[in-house]
């Protein structure tokens, strides 16, 4: 039972760091830009759109519905990351497994701009600018994780090694 409560506390304040982290990011480039909020705007524009409501005009509801499906998207990624994290504290070599999902969610997150960027209110996002923003949210959850498994890294590397750890 603590177990199951140190991976929730765990995966949720990575996901939030993570989360914070990358809407700083955009907050940084829409500012630099002229536009502050212009990528939340537009984000939370095209998820109202996918979600049926066409036309929704991008309104401060349609920020906050983004903001809130932001956060629990890496909310998702931060329990994932600290589930694996504190699996491997038995298994290190589960940490494979930690960047098998990290691919995964990679490719989930290009589909779902690909699906995002269907509606007319999508606007122009960098490849460049959504690439940095995943390495910083990857840096995030991971370097929190690593931070509250400080053993892990060397007991990982006996365990690619074939060593007892």
């Amino acid at each position: 039972m603590l177990e199951q409560h140190r991976t929730l506390r765990e995966g949720v304040v990575a996901g939030a760091l993570a989360a914070t982290a990358v809407a700083i990011w955009f907050l940084i480039l829409d500012s630099v830009a002229g536009r502050p909020l212009a990528t939340p705007t537009m984000l939370g524009a095209s998820l109202s759109s996918l979600f049926g409501m066409p036309g929704a005009p991008a309104t401060a509801g349609a920020v906050l519905g983004y903001t809130a499906f932001h956060y629990a998207a890496f909310v998702v990624a931060g329990l994932i990351g600290a589930t694996v994290m504190n699996n491997a504290e038995e298994e290190p070599s589960v940490l494979i497994g930690f960047f098998i999902l990290f691919i995964f969610f990679e490719i989930g997150f290009y589909g779902l701009t690909a699906i995002l960027a269907r509606s007319e209110y999508f606007g122009q996002l960098a490849w460049y600018q959504v690439l940095a923003a995943n390495l910083i949210a990857a840096a995030t959850i991971g370097t929190y994780l690593f931070r509250r498994h400080p053993g892990l890294a060397s007991r990982f590397a006996h365990s690619l090694a074939g060593d007892e750890a």
